[in-house]
């Protein structure tokens, strides 16, 4: 019978905010430079700390030593040649610093609480080199030492976990058999290996240790200024907080953590920050990407220095294209109607809803193109949506019921617009995490015909495709394709970043005066589909992310770059998803299309035989999350078949290439004319 439960302290019931203990040196280092406490760097003095913590122990003889803060201070000291009381201030600092990065773990506070419910005597160990008093203070504070409890400190017996020799001195000075006590720590090795290996029951934490995407994040401190060891704290914290009860869940909820959450920070910082810079004294986050947009930056801001209001805007494509037409030409109709990155499926009554028309009305031009009645609802050949677009752009009767459909909404819209204070002032910006700027040149051409300017728009980045116009183009926070700038070709990404930004209401497909007030029209008013999958959870989490995370400007820097970190952590899961990471992600239900004409689309499902001829069922398909469900051996054949694609392209280039360049030759070798 166990009756004692031994617990280790960092990482198991208490962790800190930044990624490891290392990165709290950087952020020790802006702080007392801020005090003119030290000459060089921080992160200088982040180096010269890391090395004297080792060479303290080295000179000491190991873990099994002695050596304290001071000991480690006093290597600070040789090295910056600075008297003791000086190192002694430093060393406060340092201390200071520890007490506010340390938060307690949910799930351990659970723990030690179930031991005490059963009657077992709590204990704490820990691999320390500052002493029980700053421990036991700490775990004082956050409630989990109680009077009763006892400390082990390895500095104060200069004995370590690691050794195995703490807890030897622990099973004697509380006089009890190895058999009688548990253990529960994070470490592999001085945790769980070494407290098997002294006798006893052993409960390993190892989710207190950093995951594969909060280590990826760590990696990059030094370059994000320690932001983004800030970032993978918080998704640890909130990892740790969340509940997750089984391994569906927990998948959504460590990607959520680990992946989503620092992406939509990261843009939401940018967005903050360019706001300051230019001025701005409100925005507007748009449907449906912004409603959890707007809930991260509401947590954000107040740990800024920065007062701005953040409102939400209901909009959309169906709600915003159709009154920017103020003329019908090949250019208005690319955002509506495109002929290229279209839905799979478009019918006849899906395509004129856009334009907010009914077949039945516009019955005669229809059968003139031969789209017959029978013909309204299925879908569409390549050949008979150029004939539509065509006769949308041609026909006199068409272009005039579309147009005027486009001033009556355009009436409502802007109705709509001057309500929620857009039309107020001009230090107002706008966010959409779009990469097409459609949204953005909708509103543009509609403030115009009130001649009003744009806001100033924030996007995560610009599509090659997009065109030049007479309206400013957004701010881009990744990319701009146009110019090949910035970070490229991330597969996936747009998809994913769909999925995570989804909203509990449906699709906005218009407006509608309703007495005084305009209010959205909503494809549904909630977004069943989503919840049910489990957005609820992944919302969760990613606020719990931005609650945690430090912004301190005293101690990081709120406004470094942390693009290459995100994207690494992007890729490191949209690649090489675990199976439970795939099939939970692969399961969201991706809205694809128009409003109420949307469809839903799985983004990965197990692969079959029969797939093999078409590895990509559509345009938004995740190739690595269908393969990582796939039964091993059928995965092999779809690398075979994969790279056997892959030969064969690179094959037809290369024959392309040859008949260029032979084509080229014959005409330099041909004899020129007099």
């Amino acid at each position: 019978m166990v009756k004692i439960a031994s617990f280790d302290v960092f990482d198991t019931v208490l962790t800190r905010t930044v990624g490891s203990p290392e990165s709290s040196f950087l952020l020790l280092g802006k702080k007392l430079q801020q005090l003119s406490l030290i000459d060089c760097s921080a992160e200088a003095f982040a180096r010269i700390r890391q090395a004297a913590e080792q060479r303290a122990f080295d000179n000491a003889g190991g873990l099994d030593s002695n050596v304290t803060l001071e000991q480690i201070y006093r290597e600070v000291g040789v090295v910056l040649r600075l008297p003791a009381s000086h190192c002694n201030q430093l060393m406060a600092v340092e201390e200071q610093l520890e007490a506010a990065l340390l938060q307690p773990i949910p799930a351990c506070r659970a723990k030690l609480q179930a031991a005490r419910d059963r009657g077992e005597k709590i204990l704490f160990l820990s691999d320390m080199y500052i002493g029980h008093r700053f421990i036991q203070s700490q775990l004082e504070r956050h409630g989990l030492f109680l009077p009763g409890d006892r400390l082990y400190v390895s500095c104060d017996y200069a004995q370590s976990k690691a050794s195995g020799q703490l807890y030897d001195t622990m099973l004697q000075r509380e006089a009890i058999e190895p058999a009688a006590a548990s253990h529960c720590g994070n470490s592999q090795w001085s945790d769980v290996g070494a407290a098997k290996r002294a006798g006893l029951r052993v409960e390993p934490f190892l989710q207190g240790n950093l995951n594969r995407y909060e280590k990826i994040l760590e990696s990059y401190t030094w370059q994000t200024e320690g932001l983004s060891s800030a970032v993978a704290g918080a998704a640890r914290l909130a990892r740790l907080t969340v509940p997750a009860p089984c391994k569906r869940t927990q998948a959504l909820r460590d990607v959520a953590a680990g992946v989503a959450a620092p992406l939509l920070i990261g843009f939401t910082l940018w967005t903050l920050k360019r706001a300051q810079q230019l001025g701005l004294k409100r925005l507007y986050f748009v449907a449906r990407d912004g409603q959890i947009l707007l809930e991260i930056a509401r947590r954000l801001l107040p740990k800024l220095d920065f007062d701005c209001e953040l409102c939400y805007l209901y909009g959309s494509r169906q709600a915003w294209l159709l009154p920017s037409l103020t003329t019908l030409d090949e250019t208005e109709l690319d955002g509506i109607f495109p002929l290229s990155k279209d839905v799979d499926y478009l019918s006849v009554r899906i395509v004129l809803a856009r334009f907010a028309l009914e077949p039945e009305a516009i019955a005669e031009p229809l059968e003139r193109l031969g789209l017959s009645a029978q013909n309204w609802e299925r879908n569409l050949s390549a050949a008979e949506r150029q004939r539509l677009r065509q006769a949308l752009l041609t026909e006199p009767e068409l272009r005039q019921q579309i147009l005027q459909s486009a001033a009556q909404q355009r009436a409502v819209m802007m109705q709509y617009l001057e309500q929620e204070g857009l039309l107020e002032t001009q230090q107002v910006g706008f966010i959409d995490l779009g990469t097409g700027a459609t949204l953005h040149l909708a509103l543009a051409t509609v403030l115009a015909t009130a001649q009003i300017e744009p806001p100033a728009s924030f996007y995560l980045g610009l599509r090659a495709e997009v065109k030049p116009t007479r309206y400013p183009l957004p701010e881009v926070y990744l990319y701009d394709a146009r110019f090949k700038l910035g970070f490229l070709d991330r597969p996936g990404l747009t998809g994913f970043l769909e999925s995570v930004c989804s909203a509990d209401h449906g699709s906005v497909i218009g407006y509608q005066v309703q007495g005084d007030r305009v209010e959205p029209l909503l494809a549904a008013e909630s977004n069943e589909r989503i919840m049910d999958w489990g957005f609820p959870l992944v919302r969760e989490t990613m606020c719990c992310v931005a609650d945690q995370l430090l912004l301190d400007a005293a101690l990081l820097n709120p406004q470094a770059n942390l693009c290459e970190a995100l994207l690494e952590a992007f890729s490191q899961f949209w690649q090489f998803p675990t199976p439970a990471e795939a099939a939970a992600w692969g399961a969201f239900p991706l809205e694809d299309g128009w409003g109420k004409a949307a469809c839903y689309l799985t983004l990965a499902e197990p692969y079959r035989w029969g797939d093999v001829i078409v590895l990509n069922k559509h345009r938004h398909w995740w190739y690595e999350g269908a393969l990582a469900q796939t039964s091993p051996l059928l995965r092999q054949a779809f690398r075979l078949r994969r790279l056997a694609g892959a030969v064969a392209a690179q094959a037809q280039q290369q024959r392309s290439l040859k008949q260029v360049l032979k084509g080229t030759v014959q005409v330099l070798l041909q004899p020129s004319t007099p």
